[in-house]
């Protein structure tokens, strides 16, 4: 069998394995499944996403960020039945405008959900804006895109389920408007930049900020950001950063777990490992916002890796997650782990380091969360970045390790995944409270 029909095999098997997960962690979640997903026929049918609509007007309009550019109405691929309607009442594609890490303006996609039901708490309809996981570097693997889709089987960037509706859906039933994050290049012209701090704590800043120029939320809304995994890297960098950024969002508090703290300990922690191919996405967002990072990587990398950063910045992550035990030594001319490059050169030192997490303080209350026996993203992050916060006088800093109840499955190949539904449960009743005005803790408090 060839290499690439042995990865596209492998990326079927891994997304029924992601499609099972959703399945089992709705019903986890409390949220009635969908029926199934049909078998992918022969030939892909065209998508029914409008992609016209992911190409920012040239020049970008004047603004500030969180200016929506445009709006459409968004036909979501699943919706839950309940007795007040269906669950997303509507939903709304949407592209507005932020700032990279650069200082340059950038238009950006997401999707903003109602609720059907009434609010009944104090106060005009909350907003969670829900930062997602890592869902790939293609443009097909944008969660408003998935939204629509259900599941694309598109090759080669692979197959994809939108399994981020776990919490989205959950989040609409319980009341909350939900607006959510393509992040900067997700769907749009560029290279998606992920594990980029400033850039995806931008966009979720700036997504929140255009959830409430939408018709049907109210300005005065209360805001929380939630987030896990990659999401919890777009959160947690969000809380060192709003303060400055967005001191005007009426944010009440942020949800924060499965934290990539550390860029260069995710990435030596990975490298070998299955997800390994992670680390090319990095590489790639970075080489995309910093050109003296691009040009450095170009002399590092030996053909091999220069054509495996090509394929993996049209991947989505089922695809990636497909490649095996990748090792960056051999995608170097030196055979060295991109790691110790990176501990080696200054100037890769520079732009790695400067995506760490834990070098502010955050000034809003922060709910943060890990998984002890998480096999993607080890509890020592979460750790250190506590100790990081409290040691800079962290506002209100809430830290609870919660383990899956099946520690089996919670150290398992979904461990991660399993982590981030025991950190969902008890952030729902975190914002909850935050919403509904009740104190959070003063200082730091690990449970």
């Amino acid at each position: 069998m060839t290499d690439d029909r042995l990865l596209l095999r492998r990326a079927r098997t891994a997304c029924l394995a992601i499609m099972t997960a959703t399945a089992l962690t709705t019903g986890v979640a409390g949220v009635a499944q969908a029926a199934p997903a049909p078998a992918p026929a022969p030939t892909p049918a065209a998508s029914p996403v409008n992609d016209s609509f992911y190409t920012p007007p040239s020049p970008l309009p004047a603004g500030k960020p969180g200016d929506i550019i445009r709006s459409e109405n968004l036909p979501t691929a699943i919706t839950i039945p309940s007795p007040e309607g269906a669950v997303p009442a509507k939903a709304t594609r949407i592209m507005y405008l932020s700032i990279d890490a650069n200082g340059d303006p950038i238009a950006v996609t997401g999707y903003y959900l109602q609720p059907v039901s009434e609010w009944k708490g104090p106060g005009p309809r909350p907003v969670v804006a829900y930062a997602g996981g890592l869902h790939g570097q293609g443009d097909q693997c944008a969660a408003s895109k998935l939204l629509q889709e259900g599941v694309t089987f598109s090759f080669p960037g692979g197959p994809m389920a939108e399994i981020e509706q776990i919490v989205t859906l959950n989040l609409v039933k319980l009341g909350y408007g939900v607006v959510s994050s393509d992040y900067m290049g997700g769907g749009t012209p560029g290279t998606h930049t992920f594990g980029n701090r400033v850039d995806q704590a931008h966009a979720v800043i700036d997504a929140a900020r255009a959830a409430l120029h939408l018709p049907e939320v109210s300005p005065d809304a209360k805001v929380a950001l939630a987030g896990y995994s990659q999401g919890g890297g777009a959160t947690a960098a969000a809380a060192e950063l709003v303060d400055s950024y967005a001191p005007e969002l009426p944010l009440v508090g942020i949800y924060t777990g499965g934290v990539p703290a550390d860029l260069l300990r995710e990435m030596n922690y990975l490298d070998g490992n299955r997800l390994g191919g992670v680390i090319g996405y990095a590489l790639n967002g970075a080489s995309y916002r910093y050109p003296e990072f691009k040009e450095r990587v170009s002399t590092v990398l030996n053909p091999y890796g220069k054509q495996t950063m090509a394929q993996l910045s049209g991947e989505c992550i089922v695809l990636t997650s497909a490649r095996g035990k990748p090792s960056t030594r051999d995608w170097t001319v030196s055979h060295k782990s991109f790691g110790q490059l990176v501990t080696e050169d200054p100037i890769l030192s520079k732009y790695v380091h400067m995506q760490d997490i834990g070098n502010l303080k955050p000034t809003v209350p922060v709910l943060l969360t890990g998984n002890p026996d998480d096999p993607t993203v080890p509890i020592v992050q979460e750790r250190e970045l506590y100790s990081k916060w409290c040691a800079k006088g962290a506002t209100s800093l809430q830290y609870e390790e919660i383990p899956f109840p099946i520690r089996l499955i919670g150290g398992s190949t979904f461990g991660h995944v399993a982590g981030g539904i025991s950190g969902f449960q008890r952030a729902v009743s975190w914002l909850s409270d935050r919403f509904a005005g009740k104190p959070a803790v003063t200082g730091c408090s690990r449970g």
